[in-house]
């Protein structure tokens, strides 16, 4: 009877592929773990890190105090060994001036504890923008220092940290842990 050896046939290439789909799910599996065991500044359900939602207010002038909310995120283990660990947004709003900027930087060591996070404005025009992040995070506060950049109606920007002026000391501000739902509602 040929009937019953097709049916092995069929139960072969299910077991193969079946098989296959486990193999591929452990290596990702390995992969993706590897990557938060190896790198304890991401977040993960009952660890927070470094990654998530953050928010606190800067004064980036005398009078001209501001709303900041920080989403940082990981890069997931398969981007390229030359880009940065962390990447992100940042939202600034106050003072008639809603800012976002794409944010990416790196840990400065193993823990997360201290970082730096290069920030770039999505829209250019006249306005007060901040700086790169340079910071510290201590459980559920990020002590960040930052200077600010003055772009004038003319397209002309004056830093506080440039060197044809006298440098002002760098603003401090605290950042604290938040959620998605108090990024969405910040600005």
């Amino acid at each position: 009877m040929a009937i019953g050896r097709p049916s092995r046939r069929r139960g072969g290439k299910l077991r193969l592929i079946v098989g296959m789909i486990g193999v591929l799910a452990i290596g990702f599996g390995l992969i993706y773990g590897s990557h938060w065991l190896l790198n304890p500044w991401v977040s993960l359900p009952g660890r927070p890190g470094l990654t998530g939602y953050w928010q606190g207010d800067v004064t980036v002038a005398p009078g001209d105090k501001r709303h900041l909310v920080l989403h940082l995120k990981g890069d997931p283990p398969s981007r390229c060994s030359n880009c940065p660990d962390i990447d992100g947004t940042a939202e600034v709003c106050g003072a008639g001036q809603h800012t976002e900027y794409d944010v990416w930087g790196d840990p400065l060591n193993f823990r997360g504890t201290r970082f730096a996070l290069k920030i770039r404005p999505v829209r250019d025009g006249p306005g007060r923008y901040l700086n790169r992040l340079d910071g510290e995070r201590d459980g559920d506060v990020l002590t960040v220092e930052t200077g600010v950049t003055v772009v004038d109606a003319d397209g002309v920007a004056r830093s506080t940290t440039s060197s044809d002026r006298p440098s002002e000391p760098p603003l401090r501000l605290e950042l604290r842990r938040a959620t998605a739902a108090d990024y969405r509602a910040a600005c």
